[in-house]
């Protein structure tokens, strides 16, 4: 389509998919709102660590404080909170940082990260969108965590019948 002074908009990238085009060069003329975007996505994940750390801190601390460390129910609570804390921050990590370093290795033209977009959209940045329901809800880890010890007993038993 037609844009500002004659110029071609692709706003929503060069490939088939159709979302927003993060991976801009020093050519476009959006790059400054791309570049804008993908600053606060790095600055939320930087928040987001900084206070699940603080969390994390914070609960070390109140526990030790009131003994409650030695209560073993409550330390098993906190043990659980500071394994969730950690994979939240881990699973963010892993998704948006690698994503947020190539679009701006792109746009500084060291790499050239076209053929690597439909990768990233339409797979790793949505497992993110999945991993973090899943890693909130208490539920839903109790489950996956008791099919895991399902699955494990039946191949020890396996591995014990042969």
């Amino acid at each position: 389509t037609p844009g500002v002074e004659g110029k071609m908009v692709g706003f929503y990238g060069n490939s088939g998919v159709c979302v927003f085009k993060y991976l801009v060069t020093t050519s476009d003329f959006q790059k400054g709102f791309t570049l804008s975007v993908l600053l606060i996505n790095f600055i939320c994940f930087l928040v987001i660590s900084i206070s699940y750390l603080i969390i994390f801190l914070k609960t070390q601390a109140s526990a030790s404080s009131s003994g409650v460390a030695a209560n073993d129910q409550q330390r098993k609570r906190n043990n659980k909170l500071q394994i969730k804390v950690g994979l939240i921050i881990a699973t963010d990590f892993l998704c948006w940082i690698p994503f947020i370093a190539v679009c701006f290795l792109h746009f500084s033209e060291k790499i050239e990260a076209t053929p690597w977009y439909p990768i990233f959209s339409i797979i790793i940045l949505p497992i993110n969108s999945v991993i973090n329901p899943i890693l909130y809800n208490d539920f839903i880890l109790e489950s996956i965590s008791r099919l895991f010890n399902t699955i494990k007993r039946s191949s020890i038993n396996l591995v014990g019948n042969v």
